[in-house]
């Protein structure tokens, strides 16, 4: 009698058991009685942006990303419970985020780990879920140093549901979402200050040619280019100014001119190791600076070789050209600085943000 009893009660043990599993198993699949696809909806704010590195195309940001969806399953009864909502945070949230439907969100452009992440979820009492993350974390970016020091990069978050095709979950923002979303007006990172934050979508490719639902989410910064005014331009134009001194001076002699010049090719070799040493990128890539230090050494050595040449010519009172190399030279003399001046004027308004 007694062994029967005991396995009577194995049985229902068991039975309980494979329900309870079934339950679980049941609650981690997509949402039922939901109209497919499931919308998951989002919010992002960029409480901080602590680095920006262009050159590498990197960026360090402090992210706070809500998520939202329907699940029927996790509905209750507000007035059996006494509240309208179930929230959990930290690890217990984690541990009940293993037992329920997720819609498995990730960042695509995101480096390692998430740092300093901290969680909060919401149940409501009609079935909809808010997760609440917090972290920060290391990003690529496409970074565009073509207008440096008038540059604006756009930091650029993909978020994508790689579980699941677009026929069965997408991302989407509203309007509602946007009121949580932005980016912090005072970031951390030096000499950068945000000018707003859009969301676009776009369908992904996957596995087996199947579409996958991706919002991004672009944080534009510009760079304040009036700290960059003393710091880079006036060492340049301090060097190119030296033509001047060899153009107009009278009674300097030519080994004094070649001199002149010659030191000041060194000194815009100097300047341009420095720069790229200070700000990277700004001499290594197609940026106005560069434009100018490369313009200004084929500048500094046109002038020196049309002195010299004039100067020979006009060295023999009797010579030929003796009347047009005079001639020549008095309009060289406000003609090539001039010249290098609209050229360089060309390349900072060219990279003025439109």
């Amino acid at each position: 009698m007694h062994r029967l009893l005991l396995i009577a009660a194995l049985l229902i043990a068991s039975v309980a058991g494979a329900s309870a599993e079934e339950a679980a198993a049941s609650r981690t699949g997509l949402p039922q009685s939901v109209e497919l696809p499931v919308r998951v909806r989002v919010a992002l704010r960029v409480l901080n942006v602590l680095e920006i590195k262009e050159v590498a195309g990197q960026g360090r940001l402090q992210v706070e990303l809500t998520q939202r969806w329907q699940d029927p399953r996790l509905s209750f009864d507000a007035i059996a419970r006494g509240l309208a909502r179930d929230d959990r945070v930290g690890d217990e949230a984690d541990e009940y985020l293993k037992t329920i439907w997720t819609p498995g969100l990730t960042l695509d452009n995101q480096i390692g780990d998430k740092d300093s992440r901290s969680v909060a979820l919401s149940v409501h009492a009609h079935g909809e879920v808010m997760l609440i993350e917090r972290f920060e974390s290391d990003f690529r970016f496409r970074m565009n140093m073509d207008a440096f020091p008038f540059d604006q990069q756009r930091l650029t978050l993909s978020l994508s549901l790689p579980r699941y095709p677009q026929q069965e979950a997408v991302i989407v923002t509203t309007e509602a979402d946007r009121q949580f979303s932005g980016v912090d007006a005072t970031p951390s990172v030096v000499d950068w200050r945000p000018i707003g934050l859009r969301f676009t979508s776009e369908p992904a490719m996957g596995w087996n040619a199947r579409s996958y639902s991706r919002l991004n989410a672009t944080v534009t910064m510009a760079r304040d280019a009036q700290r960059y005014v003393l710091r880079v331009f006036v060492p340049i134009i301090a060097v190119l100014a030296v033509s001047l001194f060899v153009l107009w001076s009278p009674g300097l002699k030519e080994q004094d001119k070649g001199g002149l010049i010659f030191s000041s090719l060194l000194a815009l070799a100097a300047i341009s190791f420095t720069f790229e040493s200070s700000f990277p990128g700004s001499i290594s890539l197609n940026t106005p600076i560069a434009e100018m230090i490369s313009l200004g050494y084929l500048y500094l050595v046109a002038v020196l070789m049309f002195e010299i040449a004039l100067a020979v010519v006009i060295a023999t009172p009797q010579g030929r050209w003796t009347a047009e190399a005079t001639a020549l030279r008095y309009h060289l003399r406000w003609a090539l600085p001039a010249i290098m001046l609209i050229v360089c004027l060309g390349a900072a308004l060219r990279a003025l943000p439109g």
